[in-house]
């Protein structure tokens, strides 16, 4: 096999590289995708902020099927703005083999004076789905970066209620020198998780977890204003934050009973954290 062959064959499903132009706005210079991935046209939905780039990523498919290994890469070179999220809901479907599971892999480069807002919509495991997801970070030390992400555990209005088989999520953040920031790890049983009848799992299933890293900023005081859950007017969830470790940022994670009540505090620590940087609130964003 030759090495072209090889190298067109290791491609990302998604490849993606962003630069800002003369005008000062984020414009993507660099766009590869394959089946079933799919990425739109840039939108510029806040007109006080030119510099941030929106984008939708789509998945042509009905889902991740067995055997899918999906991997993204995402490249934001210095002084860059991206809003980054999905059309829908991800949807993973069974896999009643049990050597069979789904894989995801994510690569991300944040430059200098570079800001990512990666806002996932929720991942659906279906009864007897495995999926496997893995998120790389490289994050200069003057970078800044918003990350969440949903999981639900079933089709709760179908009464499918921790059916999977499981769910194993590794999350890692870097400086640019590879010094780790953060490392986190998830591993999530489905049908033999012992705590699903808890009283915490059964009232609020839905999970939720958000990173946010806000260089020269004060943690603490952000980490109250996210905890204010009466400010938020999300007083049905059940939620904590901690500070990363060398005060890189902070982690947060969520407990709900349903995905929409998640979804409305999201928003709401992002405006906080927008608010931190001068920025306007996040604009709507249709679906």
């Amino acid at each position: 096999m030759s090495n072209e062959f090889e190298k067109v064959m290791s491609r990302d499903n998604l490849d993606i590289k962003l630069e800002r132009n003369s005008f000062g706005k984020t414009v993507v210079t660099h766009q590869y995708t394959t089946h079933p991935l799919r990425l739109s046209n840039v939108f510029r939905l806040d007109a006080t902020d030119p510099r941030t780039a929106y984008l939708y990523l789509t998945n042509t498919s009905p889902g991740l099927l067995a055997g899918d290994n999906l991997s993204l890469s995402l490249h934001l070179e210095k002084g860059t703005s991206l809003y980054l999220t999905d059309q829908a809901a991800i949807k993973v479907h069974a896999m009643p083999i049990i050597a069979t599971k789904a894989t995801t892999n994510i690569k991300i480069i944040v430059e200098a004076g570079a800001r990512l807002e990666l806002v996932a919509e929720p991942l659906i495991l279906f009864a007897d789905a495995a999926l496997e997801q893995t998120t790389h970070i490289q994050l200069d030390s003057n970078a800044e970066l918003f990350w969440s992400e949903i999981i639900l555990p079933g089709r709760l209005a179908r009464g499918e209620w921790y059916e999977f088989r499981y769910y194993f999520g590794q999350l890692k953040i870097i400086s640019m020198a590879e010094e780790v920031f953060f490392r986190d790890t998830i591993h999530l049983e489905g049908k033999h998780n012992l705590f699903k009848h808890s009283d915490i799992f059964a009232s609020k299933p839905i999970l939720a977890n958000l990173i946010v890293v806000q260089p020269n900023s004060n943690l603490e005081l952000l980490s109250q204003t996210l905890e204010n859950l009466e400010a938020a007017n999300c007083s049905d969830l059940l939620l904590g934050s901690s500070v990363l470790p060398n005060n890189k940022g902070l982690l947060i994670r969520v407990l709900a009973s349903k995905t929409l009540h998640i979804k409305k505090y999201i928003k709401y620590a992002l405006n906080c954290v927008r608010h931190l940087t001068n920025r306007s609130s996040l604009p709507y964003i249709p679906k």
